[in-house]
């Protein structure tokens, strides 16, 4: 079994020439056989080896002597060797994650604290052929997509397999071979746990009835199925530059860059856009990527969609925006009559943090700067005033055959919802002459007959004319 092993590592390329390594190491036949295969490996690859073994603080007494025996495992090969108690029960209770969860979260967390210690280790686990294919399974029953069936990586981030290409039996073998006297977990029989229920008893009943080879049909599944996803993956990664853009606060994905690539590239490159925001894609299913896709592909201006880990999606234009939600505050308003305009003059408008300035003229300026609107004055009925929407709000757009809502225009105009409340609407007795920034009205234009223009002129607040 030593060169099947090392045929594996150096095929998958999981350890290189002076690398160092912590073995996690429980006391079980797994993490036994991978402490005992990599100190005879060793030597061969100058690798500096050392061992990490966590007590979860689930069986007492038991489980102290576990720690006890790998250390004295760990004495006997002359390997350095790391232990911790980690409560795990509390955890539970703070977290509300599964026993299982709660335990992998904090072993982790652990393991990466000494790797760190070390200069960077990479951390090696006892995984075997079983263990992918319970995995396998256990996600196909769970719904996931070609990510999840495509089990466990070889090496995924720090994370090292050396032995996922070995069977049960053959590490069982290997342990009786060399006289290595595993303990036993006594809570790995506990049916109660999903995991053990589907090795113990499920596993059994499906190669019985249905495939006596199950182990390998799984594990050949997982191999192509994550053949196929990496490439999808590459293809996608290579493809986001032009679909993704992003910030430190959201990341925008264009819809009509999106909405033209094959299915499988849009769900992967929803997956990895929301992996790049909140740096894993955890809780994350099926569904919520298919809603995603619709997003983009139908979904109306303003539909939120909610995500796990604190993201939303919400659908603009053109784009679907994710991002963490945070709190607005208010836009400001000028309700009804709003502020009366100096004709001539300048008028400060603080509520809205603009000014607008007004001038009468003899002759129509050559020059209309952005921000600006030319009327015809003696076509208004003053006074003028500023004010900001109310429901119900109607105006003739200029050029267009007949008024409108003017919800309607801001809708067809693409204003982003959050913007509408805030835009300067210029009235005169008869209604709205101008919507700040956007379009003025088609009553007042001047046209040759004019004899007295009147500009407007919006400062500040970084609004723009046509």
């Amino acid at each position: 079994m030593l060169t099947k092993v090392r045929a594996w590592i150096e095929c998958q390329r999981l350890i290189s020439p002076d690398d160092i390594i912590v073995a996690a190491c429980s006391g079980g036949p797994d993490s036994l056989a991978l402490v005992h295969i990599l100190s005879r490996l060793a030597p061969q690859w100058e690798l500096t080896l050392a061992v990490a073994h966590v007590d979860h603080m689930f069986r007492g007494a038991e489980s102290e002597a576990d720690a006890v025996f790998v250390g004295e495992f760990c004495a006997g090969l002359g390997l350095a060797f790391y232990q911790t108690a980690l409560d795990v029960p509390a955890f539970i209770g703070s977290s509300g994650r599964s026993a299982q969860d709660a335990a992998r979260v904090l072993r982790y967390r652990y393991l990466r604290q000494i790797a760190a210690s070390l200069g960077g280790a990479k951390i090696a686990t006892g995984h075997h052929r079983d263990d992918q294919a319970e995995t396998v399974l256990l996600n196909l029953l769970r719904g996931a997509g070609s990510a999840g069936l495509a089990g466990m990586k070889p090496a995924d981030g720090d994370i090292i397999r050396p032995l996922l290409d070995i069977t049960r039996d053959e590490i069982e073998a290997y342990c009786a071979e060399h006289g290595l006297k595993p303990r036993l977990d006594s809570s790995n029989l506990k049916t109660y746990y999903l995991r053990n229920y589907l090795r113990l008893e499920l596993m059994p009943l499906l190669e019985a009835r249905f495939n006596s080879n199950l182990t390998e049909t799984l594990c050949r599944t997982a191999r192509l199925v994550g053949d196929e996803h990496q490439f999808i993956a590459e293809q996608a990664s290579c493809l986001s530059p032009d679909v993704i853009r992003q910030d430190n606060t959201y990341l925008d994905i264009d819809c009509q860059r999106l909405n033209i690539l094959h299915i499988a590239l849009r769900r992967e490159i929803f997956r990895q856009a929301i992996a790049k925001k909140r740096g894993s894609l955890k809780g994350i299913t099926f569904l919520h990527v298919e809603r995603l896709v619709e997003l983009a592909a139908c979904g109306t201006v303003g539909s939120i969609i909610e995500l796990p880990g604190g993201l939303i999606a919400r659908r603009g234009y053109d784009l679907v925006t994710i991002e963490t939600p945070t709190v607005l505050t208010p836009m400001p308003r000028l309700v009804s009559p709003g502020v009366e305009l100096k004709i001539p003059g300048i008028t400060t408008v603080p509520p809205l943090d603009l000014s607008i300035t007004t001038q009468l003229l003899t002759a129509r300026p050559h020059d209309i700067l952005a921000g600006s609107a030319i009327f015809d004055w003696r076509q208004l009925v003053p006074p003028l005033t500023v004010r900001t929407r109310l429901e119900g709000d109607r105006f003739w757009p200029s050029g267009a055959p007949g008024s409108k809502k003017l919800k309607d225009f801001l809708i067809d105009g693409k204003v982003p919802r959050g913007e509408r409340d805030h835009i300067p609407l210029i009235c005169d007795q008869q209604g709205i002459i101008w919507v700040g920034g956007y379009r003025q009205t088609q009553r007042a234009r001047p046209d040759d007959s004019t004899m007295c223009f009147l500009q407007l002129n919006i400062i500040a607040g970084g609004l723009t004319g046509d």
